[in-house]
């Protein structure tokens, strides 16, 4: 099947007539693909390449715009449908599909390389019998060969609407366009020679810069020469191009001191300013620290808008309303003030999240529902299910820690129940710190028979004094 597929692609590129091959904007084109589907891969994410299928693609393409076209894919293959939600079990079924795509080129059709990206709509016919769509996303890499034939590599993922239909579809085959092409461009006048052609150009007589759309810039400030108040001498747009050697916001032109900087009100002279910050020190609320006149004078080091003597943190941007503190994770708790500071919380909480009611009765049947063999520390099967609870609350809550504590009943000598209390608390530990859960978030303590919470006289008492205790809760 491969082999006559191949065949009949280059068959097809030789049979091209020779008047196709100067490319001159083709409009349409035509792709021919081999194509490989694989279903099982986005259930199992092993790649098996005894889970490929194979089949042919005919593609119609259209030139939409300069960046876009239109693809039409129809496809006939057989794939290797899974019946199960493992992909363990699969039926080999023959698929046609039609699809409806949209082609973002990245580069233009007569480069070497010629991608684009593609998204669409499609619908698929299994066993001629059972229609379902999908959505396919996806890269193709053509590379050119002739001025009007490529070889064509494809890559897709198609998200199935129904369930088990996800799968990855690869293909490679030629690309030809098709078309008569465009009249040639009419020639490029350029009368300064600055290489923007004079129909682009609103400095036609004068050489200048394409960022000017051809008009010069004398001082190489930034500004037009037309726009440029002083354009034999660099300056800032904020002055219209003129100099201002002194920083003080006054143009030098203007400024009665160029060289030492001061308030407009002054002409640009200097005031009684110890901190030299412009800003007289009758009137500056910080007058050996330079700040801005915002800020009536007063530094800002990080920058937040609100004065270091007013900053509860200022040296890291906050908000005002924050006294200049962040609220990291947005939960209207500045992070001086919050608990968990990476963690939305309410301020009930101190900015940590509540533990909800349905994670406590977790940890309550925890409780009386972790077992072990009888006096030992190994835990039962059915216990594993438990702990898993366990760890995925405290995954969901990675602010809290967690403290472990073993009990027995008094059965038995009391020394060897207070090292199997300590020994079973340490099993869960361990089992936890295997489910991923950090160590330095948890601790263990063996209590033995010492905090009974029933009657030990009877079965029943003694049944819930045998019990590990999970207390979750924040430092």
């Amino acid at each position: 099947m491969r082999k006559t597929i191949i065949l009949f692609c280059l068959l097809f590129a030789l049979s091209l007539p020779r008047a196709e091959a100067q490319y001159a904007g083709a409009k349409d084109g035509i792709g021919l693909r081999y194509t490989a589907p694989n279903h099982v891969f986005p259930l199992t994410e092993k790649w098996d390449s005894e889970d490929l299928g194979s089949g042919l693609e005919v593609e119609y393409i259209r030139h939409l715009a300069p960046a876009l076209n239109l693809g039409v894919p129809f496809k006939i293959y057989k794939a290797f449908l899974p019946t199960d939600e493992q992909g363990n079990d699969t039926d080999q079924e023959g698929v046609m599909s039609l699809d409806l795509l949209l082609q973002l080129k990245l580069f233009r059709e007569p480069n070497f390389i010629y991608p684009y990206l593609f998204a669409g709509f499609g619908g698929n016919l299994e066993a001629l019998s059972d229609l379902n769509y999908s959505v396919p996303l996806g890269l193709a890499l053509n590379f050119r060969m002739d001025r009007h034939a490529y070889l064509s590599l494809k890559g897709e993922y198609r998200i199935g609407l129904d369930d088990l239909r996800d799968n990855l579809q690869v293909g490679a085959g030629l690309l030809f366009l098709l078309g008569e092409g465009a009249e040639q461009p009419a020639k490029v006048t350029d009368a300064d020679g600055d290489g923007i052609p004079d129909s682009n150009d609103l400095c036609p007589t004068v050489a200048g810069l394409a960022a000017f759309n051809g008009c010069p810039d004398t001082d190489k400030d930034g500004i037009p020469d037309g726009e440029d108040a002083c354009p034999q001498q660099a300056g800032t747009a904020a002055l219209n191009g003129c100099p201002d050697r002194d920083g003080d916001g006054i143009a030098d032109d203007k400024d009665e001191c160029p060289d030492q900087p001061g308030p407009a009100e002054r002409n640009g002279c200097p005031l009684d300013d110890a901190d030299g910050d412009g800003i007289a020190d009758s009137v500056d609320a910080c007058p050996n620290e330079p700040g801005p006149r915002s800020l009536g004078g007063c530094p800002d080091r990080d920058g937040d808008g609100v004065a270091d003597k007013n900053d509860r943190c200022p040296d890291v941007k906050g908000a005002l309303v924050m006294a200049g503190c962040p609220d990291t994770d947005g939960d209207g708790l500045a992070d001086p003030d919050d608990r968990c500071p990476e963690t939305a919380g309410p301020a009930s909480n101190r900015g940590c999240p509540e533990i909800k009611q349905e994670d406590r009765e977790v940890l309550d049947f925890a409780m009386q529902n972790v077992q072990f063999e009888t006096g030992k520390a190994t835990l039962t099967q059915g216990s594993l299910a438990i702990l898993n609870q366990v760890a995925d609350i405290l995954n969901r809550y990675p602010d809290y820690k967690l403290r472990i504590g073993g009990h027995t009943d008094s059965v038995g000598d009391a020394a060897f129940n207070q090292k199997l209390s300590e020994s079973r608390a340490k099993s869960c530990y361990d089992y936890l710190a295997g489910k991923g859960i950090s160590e330095a978030r948890m601790s263990f303590v063996g209590y033995g028979e010492s905090r009974p919470i029933a009657n030990n006289k009877y079965a029943a008492g003694r049944e819930q004094n045998r019990r590990v205790e999970f207390d979750i809760y924040l430092d």
